[in-house]
C-alpha cells in the first residue's frame, strides 16, 4: 500500500495528461459496468493490464499483488451467488450439484454459475480500470480535474484528506507494530492483546496529531483548501498514442457487445 503512491509518481505514464488517463480508466470502466458482457470484460482486462504492464512500465509483481485483493473480494462474494439454499425437500432437475442436510438443502443452479461468472468478470476487469488510474496518477493531479466536472469542493478536499491519512496511518502502525515486537510485545496471547490495544490507541492519536499539526501550517500560510490549484502543475499535453489506445478500444468493445 505505502508503494502506491511511490508507482504513481514513478511510471511509463507519469508525462501523460492526467486528463487522458482519467478518460480511459473511467471511460473503461462505464463500458464495462454498462455493457456487463464477459466478452467486453475480457478484453478491457487484457487491455488495462497490458496498458499497466507494458505501457507505464509498472512492475508484473507488484500489480498481480495489488490485484489479488479484487480477486478474493470477488471469489467470495460469487460463492453465495452461486450456492442457493432451500428448506424444503424438492429437488429442481436443472441443479448441476445438490446436498441434503437435516435442515436444509443445498444447490448450485446453471443460471446462476452463469450470473455469478459474469459478475466476477465484471467486478475483477472495473478493479483493472481502477488500477490503471490509481497507479499512474498522484491525487493532487485529480483534484483540478475533479474541480472543473462541477465536483463539490468538500467531496474533493475529503477524498484528498482519506488518501493522506491512508498512507499515514499505515505508516504509523508499522513503525508501532516493529517498536512493539522489538519489545517482545506479542511473545504471548495476553501482551499480544494489550500490545494491540496499545497500538489502536496511540495510533488515533498519532492521526489527530498529525491532523493538527496540518491544520496549523495551512493557517500559518493562509491556505483554505487542499486542492492545488492547476496553475502550479506541471502542464502536460495529450498524446496520440493513449488517445488512439483509447479508440481502438472503444470500437472493440462495441463490436462484442453487438457480436
Amino acid at each position: 500500500m505505502l508503494n502506491i503512491d511511490y508507482i504513481a509518481h514513478h511510471n511509463g505514464l507519469q508525462k501523460v495528461a492526467a486528463g487522458q488517463k482519467l478518460l480511459l480508466s473511467i471511460g473503461a470502466l462505464l463500458i464495462v459496468t454498462v455493457s456487463r458482457n464477459n466478452s467486453v470484460a475480457l478484453w478491457t482486462l487484457l487491455v488495462m493490464s497490458s496498458v499497466i504492464v507494458f505501457y507505464a512500465k509498472i512492475p508484473l509483481k507488484a500489480y498481480v499483488t495489488l490485484m489479488l485483493a479484487p480477486l478474493g473480494f470477488s471469489l467470495a462474494g460469487i460463492v453465495t451467488i452461486v450456492v442457493s439454499i432451500s428448506f424444503t425437500n424438492e429437488v429442481n432437475t436443472d441443479m448441476l450439484w445438490h446436498l441434503f442436510t437435516p435442515f436444509a438443502t443445498l444447490y448450485i443452479l446453471p443460471s446462476d454459475v452463469d450470473r455469478a461468472i459474469n459478475i466476477f468478470l465484471v467486478a475483477f476487469s472495473a478493479s483493472s480500470c481502477l488500477y490503471l488510474l490509481i497507479l499512474t496518477t498522484p491525487i493532487y493531479e485529480i483534484s483540478p480535474i475533479l474541480l472543473k466536472c462541477k465536483v463539490p469542493t468538500i467531496v474533493i478536499e475529503l477524498i484528498e484528506l482519506i488518501y493522506r491519512f491512508i498512507f499515514i496511518f499505515l505508516q504509523a502502525s508499522m513503525q508501532l507494530y516493529t517498536a512493539q515486537q522489538a519489545r517482545l510485545g506479542y511473545k504471548s496471547y495476553k501482551m499480544s492483546f494489550q500490545s494491540l490495544v496499545l497500538l489502536i490507541s496511540v495510533l488515533f492519536r498519532s492521526i489527530f496529531f498529525h491532523y493538527e499539526k496540518m491544520t496549523l501550517a495551512m493557517k500559518s500560510r493562509n491556505i483554505e483548501h487542499f486542492i492545488i490549484p492547476d496553475v502550479y502543475l506541471l502542464k502536460k499535453k495529450w498524446q496520440r498514442l493513449p488517445l488512439i489506445l483509447f479508440i481502438v478500444y472503444v470500437f472493440v468493445a462495441i463490436g462484442l457487445i453487438f457480436v
